[in-house]
């Protein structure tokens, strides 16, 4: 498989370019500007396992830092590059990062970078935070940004990094900049880098094989007969296909307390829901730091009974986020002894009971109400509870998670079971450690017999959009696994509308277009009630968005059946159709008609008599 993906990944080209003019208007104050020297860094300081840095000689003239990083690190930060900004990064102001970079070698001939404006010092709250690819010749990028409320700093409080770690490669940077521009410029006259990614062209070889896999694995053919009373059939009569909904889940995350808040906009709200999406999860409304018995929650009781009343697929998320941060503060605690005192059996037995209670109250409870559970979240970074129960080296999928799957499963034996992490599909161009990690998890699981039923893929976009066929190559990988795969919380989080259109388009398109995918949920539709509002569907006034538009696009023009036809001389009609929901109507030579609805998952014969 790794031959497979590097044949990919060879093939893929330059991801970013500059879509403005370079140069840069007047006024501008530089409060970085390093200029090294062999020998010397002037003030960039660099870190990082399994990686080094030197500073040689740069095409042109001048130094450039080259690194190299011998081993991607469990996090892009592994490897560094940064410098306290002397400066105060000023509220309202206009700052524009700007470095030249080449790739000198890596699996895909592209290097990565990840820009970096944050708090010197945790929770490091970033200001700016852009990830670009870039490739073998000198590429000039420009990142602008304004500082907005809540995330500026004093002098000497922030810092400038850039992240590398992110992939085994070799690449030098040079003439790295932060400019202020004050508060007087329009940020669009600054130049910018912008994303784009392999395969955006309209005539992209990708779009012709999407098209014959959405046609092969989310069509079915119907062949309609229509009898008269006497059940002889009937030619040229008209008739009407109607689709209603879609097999396919297409989903959302809803914000359950807003819904139960009494808000004037709710139920303008709930109307935008369903008139996109036939599934749903509760966006932080069964996690446990959120609730304690729900049984007594209005807020849920409302959204289950939103939920049923509407006939929607129903994900629960999540059963344990295993990390302290997400957890109550009780466990927390036992947490925090255990780590500190890893001998203190009571307090191992008490802290693996109250997971095991919470699995089993929720799955029961909920029990004929949700149809998937998110098992486990994110456990290549939360990982808290496994680490004081789990003896210590057991790989995650071998150890006490294994005892939560069946727990869950015990509790609710009809619904789907999934691992559920971010990082996946989302990585761009580069096989990370984060995705082999979630490979042999799974795999691990399965293996030790835990029953799990599905694989969570969330793909919260950035900057670094992954190519169509890329996804596909990921896709395919975790595909060996044999187990279905959702992609549960998905959105861009880009200020440039155009791209987060067209990238929404084609990601739909390519995850619609691959066999195994079984359902795509977005992690929130309106910025009013969205953890990144930028990423939104709707606007605070609900106003659709480009990226909305082309996701209704797809969903209820191009991949929805409409059409009118009449019967042949046989009184038959043939036709291959999107799977889901159709209501059909045949009008007689009297005027009247006779419907019916049919659920089509496989080719189907229906017959329709008067």
């Amino acid at each position: 498989m790794k031959t497979k993906l590097f044949s990919l990944l060879v093939c893929l080209t330059l991801v970013n370019g500059i879509v403005h003019a370079d140069t840069l208007p007047e006024g501008g104050k530089t409060i970085i500007a390093p200029q090294p020297t062999p020998g010397h860094n002037d003030g960039m300081n660099f870190s990082g396992k399994d990686a080094q840095m030197q500073v040689v000689p740069k095409t042109g003239g001048g130094y450039a830092y080259r690194i190299t990083v011998n081993k991607p690190g469990n996090h892009r930060w592994d490897v560094q590059l940064n410098t306290v900004i002397p400066s105060a990064i000023q509220l309202g102001h206009v700052y524009l990062v700007r470095y030249d970079a080449r790739c000198i070698e890596s699996m895909n001939q592209e290097g990565t970078a990840h820009a970096n404006v944050e708090k010197n010092g945790p929770p490091h709250s970033k200001t700016m935070s852009r990830a670009v690819d870039f490739g073998t010749e000198w590429t000039t990028i420009n990142l602008p940004f304004v500082v907005r409320k809540g995330l500026a700093f004093d002098a000497k409080g922030s810092v400038f990094t850039l992240h590398l770690g992110a992939a085994k490669q070799v690449i030098e940077l040079a003439n790295i900049q932060l400019i202020d521009f004050g508060n007087q410029i329009d940020i669009n006259t600054l130049p910018k880098t912008k994303a784009t990614y392999p395969g955006m062209a309209a005539d992209a070889p990708w779009r012709t094989e999407a098209a014959k896999r959405i046609d092969q694995y989310r069509k079915a053919n119907l062949q309609i007969q229509v009898v008269n009373s006497e059940n002889k059939p009937v030619e040229n009569l008209k008739v009407h296909i109607a689709q209603q909904r879609h097999a396919f889940a297409f989903g959302t995350a809803m914000n359950i307390r807003y819904m139960n808040s009494g808000d004037p906009n709710i139920p303008t709200y709930e109307k935008a829901l369903l008139d996109r999406f036939n599934s749903a999860v509760f966006e932080n409304g069964l996690k446990w730091f959120a609730i304690d018995r729900h049984t007594n929650d209005q807020a849920v009781a409302r959204g289950i009974k939103f939920v049923k009343d509407n006939d929607l697929y129903m994900r629960g998320h999540v059963l344990v986020w295993p990390s302290k941060r997400h957890v109550p503060k009780p466990i927390a605690q036992m947490i925090d002894t255990l780590k500190a005192n890893p001998d203190d059996q009571t307090t191992r037995e008490k802290l693996r009971n109250a997971v095991e209670h919470r699995i089993t109250w929720i799955t029961r409870d909920m029990a004929g109400k949700v149809d998937d559970w998110d098992v486990v979240n994110e456990t290549y970074t939360n990982h808290d509870i496994m680490d004081v129960l789990d003896p210590q080296g057991t790989p995650h999928g071998k150890g006490v998670m294994v005892d939560w799957f069946k727990l869950a499963h015990q509790g609710d034996p009809n619904a789907k079971l999934f691992l559920n992490d971010y990082g996946i599909l989302t990585s761009g161009n580069h096989w990370n450690t984060h995705q082999q990690y979630f490979f042999e998890t799974l795999n691990d699981l399965k293996n030790s017999g835990a029953p799990i039923h599905g694989i969570g893929m969330q793909s919260h976009f950035g900057a670094t959009l992954t190519a169509p066929t890329r996804l596909w190559e990921i896709l395919d990988h975790y595909s060996q696994l044999g187990l279905p795969i959702k992609v549960t919380e998905f959105d861009i989080n880009l200020d440039d509308d155009e791209i987060k259109a067209a990238y929404t388009r084609d990601f739909f398109t390519a995850v619609f277009a691959h066999p195994n995918v079984e359902a795509l949920l977005s992690w929130g539709f309106w910025a009013g009630q969205h953890w990144r509002p930028e990423a939104a569907y709707l606007d605070k006034q609900f106003k659709p968005r480009p990226n909305d538009i082309a996701m209704r696009k797809l969903l209820f023009e191009d991949w929805w059946t409409n059409t009118t036809l009449t019967t042949n001389d046989t009184g038959k009609i043939n036709q291959r159709i999107f799977k889901g929901q159709h209501l059909i109507t045949v009008t007689w030579p009297d005027g009247k008609t006779t419907s019916k609805t049919v659920n089509l998952t496989t080719d189907q014969t229906l017959e329709i008599k008067r």
